[in-house]
């Protein structure tokens, strides 16, 4: 029997007693029951897509604990930072119109008096304009019940880098590039959305989750406190104006958009190009974030797993997808328990791809003999240094040492969650933009994380990724 507390043993059985009937039961089903469980998820939808087709859709347990309502295929799901990618969409097809270029000043489109001088748009989207996550913020530490958007613009605090010089996730940046493009196109954002985008990608069900608003099917959202115990998650509850407030859908309409990513419908091939390319610094290096994605384009995380191309991204609301352009294969996993807290749903969807798609099945990697076991045991007390919240940050090359910094904070919701360390298991090495890279399976008792370290040749870590599958 795996290790658990009696507070983890107890809410197990209370999370299983939420699941609702659902669709399909198989080997995925069984999978994601169990990780539900695992994690302490209320409720969860899973949608697969294969081409231009909704293959299967399947729903899980509760959308509202309280009040024991399920799941169905038309729950809307706030998405969080899922919207970073259709912001970037919408830029660019500002752009195609002739409103706007990605490598013009955002000052242009601005008050003046915002501190903003010499961060370009495509900067915004790629998060290396050097904008802190001054809004982010702003939801824990909040002194109103709602903001406009003018309040949004004042409380985003000047550069902390020069732009271009490193990359910093903020949430500042997207919201930016939707104030740019609603003053590019001389009408508001969610009109020019759903003309441009939404409609034409068959996206019904698309809206702004306003807490005031009586929006039939919203789910509700949760998180875990410090001692495991599930509690709601106060973010939704208040109003963050028309364009910093989450957008809501159906897994159904995220799944459509995920087509328009073919560069089908409203995106055109070199839309999604731009997207999906990786964006680089000022100086034309390379960046790396220290997440389930390592390579960023435009509002889009891209990553090579055992050397499948992967289109990703998750929001903090607990949702997330992978997308194999190579494959024709994507994987759209939704539920309703914070990101930070361990639902951690790209690690779902990238369990639910390696179960229909064998060249990314991470699951089933057998552990092997280390082909150097030294460093092997150093990435080892690494990881344990940097799971732990204190990095040893020398170890890291000179411009992954914040992000690796920043990640530790994200990786510490989870560790309530996990039961001791078990093994660090050593799976494969792989060649990674020239450099090495070797995969790890760190188990504890009760989760598992698959890591990939990249080495450069001075013995630095130089890329990290993990996923909780």
């Amino acid at each position: 029997m795996r290790y658990m507390t009696w507070r983890a043993a107890a809410g197990r059985i209370a999370i299983l007693a939420f699941f609702a009937p659902c669709v399909h039961a198989d080997a995925t089903d069984d999978y994601l029951r169990a990780e539900m469980a695992a994690r302490r998820i209320p409720g969860l939808a899973v949608a697969v897509v294969r081409g231009d087709r909704i293959d299967r859709l399947a729903t899980f347990g509760f959308a509202d604990v309280e009040n024991r309502v399920p799941v169905t295929d038309s729950s809307i799901f706030a998405i969080a930072s899922l919207d970073k990618e259709l912001t970037a969409a919408g830029v660019l097809k500002a752009q195609e119109r002739g409103k706007l270029r990605l490598d013009e000043p955002v000052s242009k489109y601005l008050p003046p008096s915002l501190p903003f001088s010499g961060i370009t748009i495509r900067q915004l989207l790629s998060h290396t304009s050097g904008l802190a996550d001054s809004l982010a913020p702003i939801d824990s530490e909040r002194s109103f019940i709602s903001y406009t958007t003018d309040q949004l613009l004042e409380a985003i605090h000047p550069p902390i880098e020069p732009p271009g010089s490193g990359f910093l996730y903020s949430d500042d940046g997207m919201f930016l590039s939707q104030y740019a493009t609603e003053r590019a196109v001389g009408e508001p954002w969610w009109t020019f959305m759903r003309r441009e985008l939404f409609e034409p990608a068959g996206m019904k069900s698309v809206v702004s989750m306003n807490p005031r608003a009586l929006i039939p099917g919203r789910v509700s959202p949760y998180e875990l406190n410090p001692e495991g115990q599930l509690i709601r998650d106060t973010r939704l509850e208040f109003d963050f104006g028309p364009l910093y407030t989450d957008l809501g859908m159906t897994i159904a309409d995220f799944a459509r958009w995920t087509m328009v990513l073919d560069g089908k419908g409203p995106l055109t091939p070199q839309i999604v190009a731009a997207m999906t390319t990786p964006s680089r610094l000022a100086d034309g290096t390379p960046f790396s974030e220290v997440f389930s994605w390592t390579r960023y384009g435009l509002g889009i995380g891209i990553e090579d797993i055992l050397g499948e191309r992967v289109i990703t991204h998750s929001g903090h609301s607990g949702v997330g997808f992978v997308k194999l352009p190579g494959r024709g294969l994507t994987v759209v996993v939704f539920t309703n328990l914070a990101n930070s807290a361990g639902s951690d749903a790209v690690g779902l969807a990238l369990g639910v791809a390696g179960m229909l798609e064998e060249r990314v099945a991470l699951r089933g990697m057998p552990a092997a003999r280390a082909p150097d076991e030294k460093l092997a045991a150093s990435l080892r007390g690494d990881f344990e240094l940097w799971a732990g919240g204190k990095p040893e940050l020398l170890h890291y090359v000179r411009g992954l040492r914040s992000t690796v910094w920043t990640s530790t904070a994200d990786f510490a919701g989870r560790i309530h969650n996990l039961g001791p360390l078990k093994s660090f298991e050593f799976l494969r090495e792989q060649r990674l933009d020239g450099e090495r890279a070797l995969w790890f399976r760190a188990r504890y008792a009760d989760a598992s994380f698959y890591l990939r370290y990249s080495i450069d040749g001075e013995g630095l870590i130089s890329r990290l990724g993990w996923w909780h599958l």
